[in-house]
């Protein structure tokens, strides 16, 4: 019974951390190249219980604890056109490459960038964002319009001014979701590498590859889910209190 009560419990506890990344991913929604939380669940052994069997004999039973595992899905999201001076969106593999202000790396699809007031461009954080020489990209006042080619190659006034770095994670699942985008983990530092001919739409952004409906579904599934199994551990908490009253009694 206590295998059982323990169980409901794991199982609970794997649930809120499901309703933890559905919440997560309906609030990022509409941020521009977010990438959905994703949870699946496997049974890991938590440790034995002895349980006494008809002949007086205590045998060992093993404890199954449910386990969410986090992951990303990587997989691309629609992309919209917003004709934007410094909107950009990735067409096929590849991350834009930022600096943030503490010389972290960090990898993004969201291309919606801007100009600070030093005339840099950035992203909506205010990390830097890196040419293909892992420098930042400066606009200069007065030497005309700005304009982007296909393959990142950003020009002032007709003139080639930088290429904004994409690069190609060879294990995106490897990396950690950090504020402004994914980092590297500490052992991956050598998984990364420039694409050299990226496809990139200038005036475009890549949504994100959320569905605001299949996460609400999820939401309903998953409470559901709890209440099951809050009420499965209920109904052993009375049938233990009344066993115990029972026993009380004689």
């Amino acid at each position: 019974m206590l295998n059982g009560v323990y169980q409901n419990a794991a199982a609970m506890t794997g649930l809120e951390s499901w309703n933890n990344s559905i919440a997560q991913n309906i609030s990022q929604s509409s941020t521009p190249g977010y990438k959905k939380a994703v949870l699946s669940f496997e049974g890991v052994e938590a440790g034995k219980v002895g349980l006494k069997n008809d002949f007086g004999n205590i045998l060992q039973h093993a404890t199954i604890q449910t386990k969410g595992v986090g992951a990303v899905d990587f997989s691309t999201g629609s992309i919209v056109t917003t004709n934007a001076d410094f909107d950009f969106a990735l067409e096929g593999k590849g991350f834009f490459e930022l600096r943030a202000p503490d010389g972290q790396l960090v990898y993004t699809r969201d291309g919606q960038f801007k100009l600070n007031d030093d005339g840099e461009l950035v992203s909506k954080q205010g990390f830097h964002v890196m040419d293909d020489t892992r420098n930042t990209i400066k606009l200069r006042r007065g030497l005309g319009e700005f304009s982007a080619a296909n393959d990142g190659t950003i020009s002032q006034g007709g003139a080639p001014l930088a290429k904004l770095s994409v690069r190609d994670i060879q294990h995106p699942d490897q990396m950690i979701r950090s504020h402004g985008g994914f980092v590297i983990g500490p052992n991956d530092a050598g998984y990364n590498r420039d694409i050299d001919e990226p496809l990139i739409r200038h005036g475009a952004l890549e949504q994100s590859n959320v569905s605001a409906t299949t996460e609400m579904i999820n939401l309903i599934n998953v409470s559901r889910a709890f209440q099951v199994n809050q009420k499965v551990i209920q109904q052993h908490d009375e049938v233990l209190g009344k066993a115990i009253q029972s026993l009380g009694g004689h």
